[in-house]
């Protein structure tokens, strides 16, 4: 039963927006704030950072493995339940680190209940919630919501810094606890809706015109390819196209994963400042956020495959200026190339997905892919940490990084838009009859 329709009611999708931007802003508290608790944490327990490293590990591989069920939940229940329970997990976890002194209770809070929140009420779920009330704005409203949750990025990691100095470490994860039970919890469950015909509308908002002769006069051609028919995740895993998607996904994790784990250790391992190093990460954050949005109107009127690719070609240049480089100044260009080609790709890699099988069984499909892209991504810090310890340099790993995005790259540029198989059934009997 609807809610209520669309007469003298404005369009709810944006919203939702607002409401998965700032549970985009939360989640950042899932997989980044570990690193910033870290350092308090061995200074209280004694523990090595190789044993408390785990905790980031198992949080990642729950994140894994937890895909393909929370896909399966969210086709069956919506995303909205997804998002309430699965943030609950992430609220209970923290809550848990706030009491705990012992590595299993880390382990436990960090690790299983943090990363199966990340899981089943993260991103999977939030933009499920964009696909189903965006369509030919899906760019624009995926832009948006990533750009809201990457603005709170910026401001995260000093943010908690400056608590942890002032009220300690355990009130720090009291009060991310809280904000994980206000804002990804409580209000969602209240103003988030799974679809717009649960309000009585349709996707993208009502028609300007109640003429609908010049509707179709207005109709612009979609620059970026949707699927006329919607895959299921059994029709869609048939398809060559998705595996070469998960392989790329797989090497973008891999690389920008070392990358983002150790960029700062670099710089400080070259002879910047700590402060210099952290402002430089700053500079990337920003970037990203701008260009998230940018890319989200750019999906508007491009096609959003080639923003990918070249998004990915510029991801390359810029390691490359990195590893080549000792000057602070090709720092921060660096800096500025990194923070827009991700903002771009993150935009594009959550588009290309639901145009390409529809979004019908998103949920299913995404899920099945981050099976493989979150855990096999999960290696690409500890590989790079380890060339460091061997060689005593990052040079080498990110060189191989460079390598691991051309190879996805290819495979990027290989993923065409797969063909239903119901219209190669239809093809094959019109070349029949003709």
């Amino acid at each position: 039963m609807a809610d209520r329709t669309t007469d003298g009611r404005r369009f709810y999708g944006w919203i939702n927006l607002v409401v998965v931007g700032v549970i985009g802003i939360i989640g950042g508290f899932y997989i980044a704030s570990f690193s910033y608790f870290m350092k308090y944490l061995i200074e209280e327990f004694g523990w090595l950072y190789g044993t408390i490293s785990w905790g980031a590990t198992i949080n990642l591989m729950a994140m894994g493995f937890c895909g393909p069920v929370a896909g399966f939940f969210i086709m069956k229940f919506g995303a909205r339940r997804a998002i309430v329970l699965g943030n609950f997990l992430g609220f209970a976890g923290f809550f848990l680190l706030y009491f705990h002194s012992h590595l299993w209770q880390l382990f436990l809070g960090q690790g299983l209940l943090v990363g199966t929140a990340a899981g089943l009420g993260g991103m999977l779920a939030t933009t499920t919630v964009v696909n189903n009330w965006f369509v030919k704005k899906r760019s624009l409203g995926l832009g948006i919501a990533l750009g809201i949750g990457g603005g709170g990025g910026i401001f995260m990691g000093p943010a908690i810094v400056a608590f942890i100095n002032a009220y300690g470490w355990r009130t720090a994860y009291l009060a991310i606890s809280l904000l994980v039970l206000v804002f990804a919890v409580i209000i969602p469950g209240m103003l988030i809706r799974n679809k717009p015909e649960d309000l009585g509308q349709v996707p993208d908002g009502p028609s300007r015109s109640k003429n609908p002769a010049d509707d179709q006069k207005s109709i612009k051609p979609i620059p970026s390819y949707k699927t006329p028919v919607d895959f299921t995740t059994r029709e869609a895993m048939r398809t060559r196209c998705l595996w070469l998607l998960i392989a790329y996904y797989c090497m973008n994790m891999l690389a920008m994963n070392a990358l983002m784990a150790h960029q700062v250790n670099y710089l400080i391992d070259i002879g910047f400042s700590t402060i210099v190093a952290s402002f430089a990460l700053s500079v990337m954050l920003g970037l990203m956020t701008f260009s998230q949005f940018g890319t989200g109107f750019l999906g508007m009127k491009f096609n959003i495959h080639s923003i990918a690719v070249w998004a990915e070609v510029l991801k390359a240049v810029g390691i490359v200026i990195l590893v080549s480089t000792r000057s602070l100044p090709f720092v921060f260009v660096y800096m500025v190339v990194l923070g827009l080609s991700f903002g771009a790709m993150l935009v594009s890699m959550m588009n290309i997905l639901p145009n390409y099988f529809g979004i019908s069984h998103y949920p299913g499909i995404m899920g099945f892919a981050r099976l493989f892209f979150a855990i096999l991504g999960s290696f690409g810090a500890p590989i790079a940490g380890i060339i460091r310890d061997k060689t005593g340099s990052f040079v080498p790993a990110f060189q191989g990084a460079i390598v691991i995005i051309v190879v996805g790259i290819l495979c990027l540029a290989l993923a065409k838009p797969p063909v239903h198989p119901s219209l190669k059934e239809s093809q094959s009997e019109d070349s029949a009859a003709a």
